[in-house]
């Protein structure tokens, strides 16, 4: 794979890329509201800095420098930012949601609400449980990874 490839997924929120010895630092700068859940990345290899812009985080994902690990931890970077452009993608498809249906009560008259129902297939609709993946770290808090 090239590395145009492999950097493009997350081009918009690279802030540089550094050498520190034997290890790699990918500095990200994210929105300030994104989550770091543990089932993505270790907390031994994230870093928070103090970001110079206004509704941002800095974050170093740090890795040593072998081709393992490397991977795993662009894998990693590539996991958080799907996560929460799912969850913005969300937020965004429920609020058009929200004002759809508002939009139904203020037209429809309050028998014909009475009567309205919701019907969902049941399994294609799964809920996830995040704490399923991390019962093992149970206990431990770290301001920077989410559970």
């Amino acid at each position: 794979m090239s590395i145009y490839k492999e950097f493009s997924d997350f081009y918009p929120y690279i802030q540089s890329i550094r050498k520190l010895k034997n290890y790699l630092s990918f500095d990200m700068l994210f929105p300030k509201d994104w989550k770091l859940p543990k089932k993505f990345i270790p907390e031994n290899n994230v870093v928070e800095n103090e970001s110079n812009e206004p509704n941002k985080r800095l974050i170093s994902f740090v890795s040593e420098f072998e081709e393992e690990k490397i991977n795993y931890i662009v894998t990693s970077i590539k996991n958080v930012i799907k996560y929460n452009k799912e969850l913005e993608e969300k937020e965004r498809l429920f609020n058009l949601k929200v004002k759809e249906l508002k939009t139904i009560f203020e037209k429809q008259n309050l028998n014909s609400l009475k009567e309205l129902k919701f019907d969902l297939e049941s399994d294609k609709l799964k809920l996830e449980d995040d704490d399923e993946q991390d019962s093992d770290r149970k206990g431990e808090e770290s301001p920077m990874v989410e559970e």
